[in-house]
């Protein structure tokens, strides 16, 4: 699969850029060229070019080798709109200069969806199948070539994924009689450092369902969000979650776990009673962990899904730019960079960040 082709104009290059000066100066200062033509789109290559020359920095090969902060969207329901978040606030991150992986940990393979990768006909190496080799490794000296089981979406590294299929689902029989199996994700991300070093943030699309494999993924993560809609299914699936996040801490807490997990609030609609029945609800049960930007319920989200072609999918980052469910994305990515200390090229890049949020 070769990259796919996305770039934004100007006026949007700039706000993710944050650069403060005016149009005119951006486009004078960071002129964009194809084959001679002016033509004012900007890749997320070309954005991270600028941002780090705003930074006055370069890509160094000698930068630490540390796994990248990673967020992990995980919730015990489905139908919350998990993976439209994930994969929205994923592209955000590249088009805001990142390099970034996403995971596809559900078998039902929706964020590979997404980004019109046809899990059906594909061949396809999962994470489940990079875990069990690398398991494996030591005692049977089978490969495991991480690097071969990525997919470009985004040029240059900006936006990558480890694809899934729904033979991921068959993940839970051999971690059954895995050693500390509830590690095994986090035992990969260490021995093959070198490769997932190569980006700032990891994004990860878990399974609604409690399982052996959504454990394992859990663990290696610090703060997990919780996507959830303000309707009473989704509050009591949020309590699920708590009970699991508990039980993993009681369990592990000689290992040193100590997980938490950050609400974000989607498909909300002011004009719903209900809706903001729910929210105060939320807001008063969970005080310090619903994120400021609740994201607005917006048609676009299910446009980006073409059932009768999936090579057309996308975020609405790539397909409507300009519509309140992008700003609702850059808004919320915005918070978490914040949150994660999401950093470009190792170094700390929020002060630029200031500018970006909704247009004038």
């Amino acid at each position: 699969m070769s990259a796919r082709p996305f770039g934004v104009k100007a006026r949007l290059a700039q706000e993710l850029c944050g650069f403060t000066g005016s149009p005119k100066a951006f486009r004078e200062k960071y002129n964009v060229t194809d084959k001679g033509q002016y033509h004012r789109i900007y890749t997320a290559e070309d954005i991270r070019r600028i941002r780090m020359s705003m930074l006055s920095l370069s890509e160094d090969s000698s930068r630490e080798k540390t796994v990248p902060p990673i967020l992990n969207f995980r919730m015990a329901k489905g139908g919350t709109g998990k993976t439209t978040i994930c994969g929205n606030v994923a592209s955000a991150l590249a088009m805001m200069g990142h390099k970034v992986l996403m995971i596809d940990g559900d078998p039902q393979a929706s964020l590979t969806g997404l980004f019109g990768i046809d899990w059906v006909s594909e061949e396809i190496t999962h994470i489940g199948d990079l875990m069990n080799r690398n398991e494996k490794k030591e005692k049977d000296f089978v490969d495991v070539d991480v690097k071969a089981a990525i997919w470009p979406i985004y040029a240059g590294g900006m936006l990558d994924i480890l694809p899934a299929d729904i033979t991921l689902a068959d993940t839970d029989s051999w971690l059954m009689g895995a050693t500390n199996r509830e590690f095994v994700f986090s035992r990969l991300l260490k021995r093959y450092v070198e490769v997932f070093a190569q980006y700032d943030v990891i994004l990860i699309d878990s399974a609604p369902s409690t399982s052996l494999l959504t454990n394992t993924l859990m663990t290696a993560c610090k703060t997990l969000l919780a996507v959830v809609v303000p309707e009473g299914p989704s509050t009591k699936a949020l309590e699920i979650l708590d009970s699991n996040v508990h039980e993993l801490n009681s369990a592990f807490a000689d290992a040193g776990l100590n997980l938490d997990y950050h609400v974000i609030v989607n498909r909300y609609n002011q004009t719903k009673k209900p809706h903001n029945d729910a929210l105060s609800k939320l807001v008063s049960t969970y005080p310090d962990r619903i994120n400021d930007t609740i994201v607005r319920d917006f048609i676009g989200f299910v446009r980006q899904n073409d059932a009768f072609d999936e090579k057309n999918n996308g975020p609405v980052l790539e397909k409507e730019p300009n519509s309140v469910g992008a700003r609702d994305v850059l808004d919320l990515t915005k918070s978490l960079i914040r949150m994660f200390d999401i950093k470009l090229a190792d170094v700390n890049s929020l002060a630029p960040l200031a500018s970006v949020g909704r247009a004038a």
